[in-house]
């Protein structure tokens, strides 16, 4: 696997989205963190892209606080976004998710400030809201603004076919021990017995027929970056 070739166009990716949020209004501010809990989820990539581009000493104190909080109530999914577009695609059910009503504050959170804002993942990157979510306990998200934040997860699922999806928390733990980032390397990882669920290549777009023509310039964008 070559990881710094999905490193870079994961990066690619991200800028596109980053360039895309600019052009919208929302009502996200400096130390609003309502939507920062322990319910974030991430693909391998993802969670080696910020093992990779911390400093010894910031992994570290990460590592800590992953450990303050190994019991922390988190939402862990049973189906990756590409795997649900396959299930839509052929009419099937889902199977249902487990709701973790307990809204814990994210541990990478330093003086209400995100400690890896910079290598923040996508799920972090997406909550974008047209008002304070505090006001209601929820975010207020175009239906347009769902769709495009949709093809961006069925996009870096993609770019990480080979890895595995699941919370936060527990991929940072995962890939924390060596041996496992190795296998990773070596698509090798088994994702179900370290607790997290398989990705999947993209079959089919998980779009809206409405959305299509105005979301085409952010797809020519995507395929464009070589993956």
């Amino acid at each position: 696997m070559d990881i710094e070739r999905k490193l870079k166009a994961l990066d690619r990716i991200y800028a596109v989205y980053d360039e895309f949020v600019r052009t919208r209004e929302t009502a996200c501010t400096l130390r609003c963190t309502t939507c920062c809990t322990t319910h974030v989820t991430v693909t391998t990539l993802e969670a080696i892209k910020i093992r990779a581009a911390l400093l010894p000493g910031a992994w570290e104190s990460l590592c800590g606080r992953l450990t303050d909080h190994a019991e922390a109530r988190r939402f862990r999914p049973k189906v990756t976004t590409n795997a649900l577009a396959d299930i839509c695609a052929e009419d099937g059910e889902p199977p249902p998710e487990n709701a973790v009503a307990e809204h814990t504050s994210c541990p990478l959170l330093l003086d209400e400030l995100c400690s890896i804002y910079a290598l923040r993942p996508f799920n972090c990157r997406c909550f974008i809201s047209c008002r304070p979510c505090a006001e209601t306990g929820c975010a207020d998200v175009e239906e347009f603004v769902l769709s495009v934040n949709t093809v961006f997860l069925q996009t870096i699922e993609h770019v990480d076919a080979e890895g595995c999806s699941g919370n936060l928390l527990d991929l940072l733990g995962v890939l924390a021990i060596e041996a496992k980032r190795r296998a990773y390397a070596e698509g090798s990882l088994h994702c179900t017995a370290n607790g997290l669920i398989a990705n999947r290549p993209m079959q089919v777009l998980m779009l809206p027929p409405e959305h299509r023509e105005r979301i085409e310039p952010i797809l020519s964008q995507l395929r464009a970056i070589r993956i």
